[in-house]
């Protein structure tokens, strides 16, 4: 499944003496696309979601003699992008908060890690 940063890694073909997309009408709707697709990831709301009513109806001016994305790999790419879209988002299972039975870890040391031993400093500068 295609994920927000799959959107933000695509680079597209420019074309100059062919027609192409407008190149920030384009950027700015794939921008939105990722930050929906990393809301849906993250599970968390957002309120310029991208739909995918919105994402067929989107139309790009045309460049001809300038500089713009070719056409193709941008309809490739809105097509592909209109899957993850259309299936509903999955809320993400709540966070089990912490046992009372855990340890509490000592201030500075890393869960899962052993505690760090105070050391001289002779020892952090050397290394001994």
């Amino acid at each position: 499944m295609l994920t927000a940063d799959d959107v933000l890694r695509v680079r597209f073909a420019r074309t100059k003496y062919r027609d192409g997309y407008d190149q920030f009408e384009v950027d700015d709707l794939l921008d939105r696309v990722a930050r929906t697709l990393r809301a849906r990831e993250d599970a968390a709301p957002m309120v310029d979601a991208v739909t995918v009513a919105e994402l067929d109806a989107a139309r790009f001016a045309v460049r001809r003699f300038s500089e713009g994305y070719d056409q193709v790999q941008v309809d490739d790419l809105l097509a592909e992008v209109r899957a993850p879209l259309a299936t509903p988002a999955v809320p993400r299972p709540p966070v089990a908060p912490a046992s009372a039975s855990a340890p509490a870890a000592a201030s500075g040391d890393v869960p899962g890690l052993l505690p760090s031993k105070p050391s001289s400093a002779w020892r952090r500068l050397f290394g001994r």
